[in-house]
C-alpha cells in the first residue's frame, strides 16, 4: 500500500502528466457482509487503486487491508496490465488486446489464495457501440486445496452508450476440472452531476444438475463533495469465485473516497481507442470530420484548455496543428462558437462534471 501511494504520488508530480490521464483513490470503508454459511461480520477497510493509460498500454494496481470482526484481518493485492495491437492498421476500428493479471490474499490465520490469468481479445467498437470476443486461462490456489486449479474462459460481451448512460452485456463459458459454468452478467453505468451510479446483476448456472442457479445484483453510488472527496454507498449481492473457491455473499458498505482529482475509470474491457502515430501528429495529420460545420476550434489538455481555430484539408476533415507528443489527451471541439462535441468514432470519457470529453492517443516513434 505504502509502495502503491509512494509511486502514484510521484507519477502525479511529474511533468505533463495530466496528458496521462492517471487515476489514483484511497477509499475508507465499513462494510456488514452476510456469507451463506456464517453469521454476519462488519469490516473496517482501507483500500487503494492506481491506473494509468498510455497509447496502447493500459495498466492497473489495487490493494487493501480489511479488519474482520471476531476473525483477525486480512491482505489482498491485485495488478492488471493490457496492451492493443492495430492488426489492420491504426485508422481501423478493431483492436487485439492482450492482458494479464495477478492477485492473491492473505488471512492472518494463514489462509491464503493466488490468482494468475491471461487473455486475448478482438474489439470492434464505433462511437457508442462496440462489442468483443476472446478467450482467457486462469490458474487459482488457495489453502483448501493442495494443487492449483487452471481453467479456460471463452467470453463475448457488447456495450452500448448514450450520453452519460452505458451498458455492457458479457458472457462467459469456464470450464474447470470437467465442469462447465456458463455465466451471464449486465451492468449499467450512468454519470450525472455529482453523482457516479452503477448497477449491476448475473446469473450463473450450477454443473451439478440441481437447478439451483447462482444469482446476484448490487448497486454503488459515488457522491462527489468536492473534486477530491466522494461519500461511497453499495450494497447487495457478489458472486462466489468458483476459480479461487471463495463463497458469495451479501454487503452493505459505506464510506468515503479520497483522490488528488475526480477521474471516471476507462474500462478495460470496452476500449479499442483509435491510436494516432507520432509520425501523423508531427505531420499534422491528424483530423476529424464535423458535418455542417463552418468553424471548429480545439480545447484540450495540451493547451490549457483554450480554444484554438482548426483548419480543413483537401478531404474537408478539421485537423489538429502538428507537433502534438506522444501522449493521452483529454479534449473536446467548440462547432460555430456555440456547442462543444466529441467527434465521430473517438472514445470518450467523463470530464467529471457530467459531460463528455473525447480521448486523443499519440503513440511514440516506432
Amino acid at each position: 500500500m505504502v509502495s502503491l501511494a509512494w509511486a502514484t504520488a510521484i507519477l502525479i508530480a511529474s511533468p505533463g502528466v495530466a496528458a496521462q490521464s492517471p487515476r489514483f483513490e484511497v477509499d475508507l470503508t465499513g462494510t456488514r457482509i452476510t456469507y451463506d454459511t456464517l453469521a454476519p461480520l462488519n469490516a473496517p477497510s482501507v483500500t487503494a487503486l492506481s491506473e494509468w493509460l498510455r497509447p496502447s498500454l493500459f495498466a492497473r494496481v489495487s490493494g487493501g487491508l480489511t479488519r474482520l470482526q471476531g476473525s483477525g484481518w486480512s491482505v489482498q493485492g491485485r495488478a492488471d496490465l493490457a496492451g492493443w495491437l492495430s492488426p489492420f492498421g491504426s485508422a481501423s476500428s478493431t483492436r487485439l488486446e492482450l492482458g494479464a493479471a495477478l492477485g492473491g490474499g492473505r488471512h492472518s490465520s494463514g489462509f491464503d489464495s493466488f490468482l494468475a490469468r491471461s487473455e486475448a481479445r478482438l474489439h470492434v467498437r464505433r462511437r457508442t457501440v462496440g462489442g468483443w470476443a476472446g478467450a482467457t486461462v486462469a490458474t487459482a490456489r488457495n489453502s483448501y486445496d493442495s494443487a492449483a486449479v487452471t481453467g479456460f474462459v471463452p467470453n463475448v460481451g457488447a456495450w452500448a452508450q448514450s450520453g452519460s448512460v452505458r451498458a455492457t452485456l458479457s458472457y462467459q463459458h469456464t470450464l474447470l476440472s470437467g465442469d462447465v459454468y456458463p455465466e451471464a452478467n449486465l451492468s449499467l453505468t450512468h454519470t450525472r452531476g455529482p453523482a457516479d451510479v452503477t448497477v449491476y446483476g448475473g446469473v450463473r448456472a450450477t454443473p451439478f444438475g440441481t437447478g439451483l442457479d447462482e444469482r446476484w445484483a448490487g448497486a454503488a453510488v459515488a457522491y462527489w463533495l468536492t473534486r477530491n472527496a466522494a461519500l461511497l454507498v453499495s450494497g447487495g449481492r457478489y458472486s462466489a469465485d468458483v476459480l479461487q473457491n471463495l463463497p458469495g455473499g451479501d454487503f452493505l458498505s459505506v464510506g468515503l473516497r479520497l483522490t488528488p482529482r475526480r477521474v471516471r475509470p476507462i474500462p478495460i474491457n470496452a476500449v479499442a481507442p483509435i491510436v494516432y502515430s507520432s509520425e501523423q501528429a508531427v505531420r499534422g495529420a491528424i483530423g476529424f470530420e464535423v458535418a455542417g460545420a463552418s468553424r471548429v476550434e480545439i480545447a484540450g489538455d495540451w493547451n490549457g484548455w483554450t480554444a484554438e481555430p482548426l483548419s480543413r484539408d483537401s478531404a474537408g476533415r478539421w485537423t489538429v496543428p502538428p507537433g502534438l507528443a506522444p501522449g493521452v489527451y483529454r479534449f473536446n471541439l467548440r462547432v460555430d462558437g456555440e456547442r462543444w462535441i466529441v467527434p465521430a468514432d473517438v472514445p470518450s470519457v467523463d470530464d467529471g462534471f457530467g459531460g463528455r470529453v473525447g480521448l486523443l492517443i499519440v503513440s511514440g516513434p516506432s
